[in-house]
């Protein structure tokens, strides 16, 4: 905690030096992600190849306060939140391979690894480990949103795994078709490895399709509105600890982002059937989700962004019983000084509804330190 709590300082002091001021910078950041973070982009042709390296540092801090029996209790931590390194190689064809590299507590994990072909010019392919086509907050890079978590839907597991509206990584294999539309249609469907047919897990892929499987269209109606829809099939266990009531759960989403030059909004509802256990370990009914984020997107000089955000998030993992829902509000502010240095404040508070309910009420205070790099 204590190297954490000195290079947290330290890049404070860092990101406030007149040696940033970067006056003459263009007001906004090139198209081409910094940090490689565009797994989904288009990628044109050109005339050349080209190989990239990248990567980003999020540094920070965050107190909670909870009430528990009556009693308050504070707890404080300083982390790394992300080291992050990446390679892309880009093929004049447009052709792509990326790998990207998490490293924490000395060690380093795959985050990102996959090809991405265009055999037709209205088709992609893409094949490896990359993030699961659903949830437009979830499939933004860290870096642009103004928050510093991704809110109340983020945290929430069932058996360990990533639900399907987190908008996690695994191994997959997508394709998409993108006809010559005005409205730049795009239809895609992909399979993705379901994390209970891998490992220690005693699920026998041989009897089960350990595979979960995602439709997803999207459209542009308007310049810089996006608006799409998702189906899902998502392996879960009807009944905790037994690896033969395996099925497929069906989730749908519906996601608006729209991005003006003076705004940032991203809204999403998920809905299907509940793969949270009750307490004798057995699931029943629907669950429905949603969040929004929304932030004002200034240029003001010094620093040289500033976004003041507002989001709000739902959760409710079983509609047919009570005193199970969450609701998280968070609000704050992004500076970003410079195009490669930001500094983040930001306030969640989660209410939980009842005593069922799988989250606790409580408020976090965050500030979080951000820098990214490339060659």
């Amino acid at each position: 905690m204590m190297r954490s709590s000195c290079l947290l300082s330290a890049l404070l002091a860092f990101s406030t030096a007149p040696a940033f001021a970067d006056d003459n910078a263009p007001t906004e950041p090139p198209a081409d992600t910094t940090d490689l973070d565009d797994s989904y982009s288009d990628t044109p042709k050109s005339e050349k190849s080209s190989f990239r390296w990248s990567g980003r540092v999020f540094v920070g801090s965050e107190t909670t306060r909870q009430r528990l029996a009556g009693q308050t209790f504070w707890r404080s931590k300083q982390s790394v939140g992300s080291a992050r390194l990446g390679l892309r190689y880009t093929h004049k064809s447009g052709a792509r391979a990326v790998i990207k590299f998490e490293f924490e507590d000395d060690e380093a994990e795959l985050k990102d690894g996959y090809i991405r072909l265009s055999p037709l010019p209205s088709m992609r392919v893409m094949a490896g480990r990359f993030k699961r086509p659903i949830s437009a907050i979830g499939l933004a890079s860290r870096w642009d949103l103004p928050t510093i978590e991704r809110g109340l839907l983020d945290s929430v597991r069932v058996e360990g795994q990533d639900l399907p509206f987190v908008g996690g990584r695994d191994s997959g294999l997508l394709v998409q078709y993108a006809p010559d539309l005005n409205v730049n249609l795009r239809v895609s469907a992909s399979v993705f490895q379901n994390s209970l047919g891998t490992g220690s897990s005693s699920l026998d892929s041989s009897e089960h399709f350990a595979q979960d499987v995602y439709l997803r269209a999207s459209l542009e109606p308007t310049k810089d509105l996006e608006l799409a829809s998702v189906f899902a099939l998502f392996g879960t266990l009807e009944q905790t600890g037994d690896p033969d009531s395996f099925t497929h759960a069906p989730v749908g989403s519906f996601e608006v982002s729209y991005q003006p030059s003076w705004l940032r909004l991203w809204a999403e509802a998920f809905a299907g059937k509940s793969m949270f256990a009750k307490p004798d370990g057995s699931t029943s009914g629907n669950f429905i989700g949603a969040r929004a984020l929304v932030a004002a997107h200034l240029r003001t000089g010094t620093p040289r962004r500033l976004q003041p955000f507002a989001g709000v998030s739902y959760f409710d993992p079983r509609q047919n019983e009570p005193d199970n829902a969450n609701t998280e509000v968070q609000g704050g502010v992004n500076l970003a000084f410079t195009k490669i240095w930001r500094l983040q404040f930001e306030v969640a508070h989660v209410l939980a509804e009842g005593s069922a309910s799988s989250a606790t009420t409580g408020t976090a205070f965050r500030v979080q330190l951000g820098a990214r790099f490339k060659d």
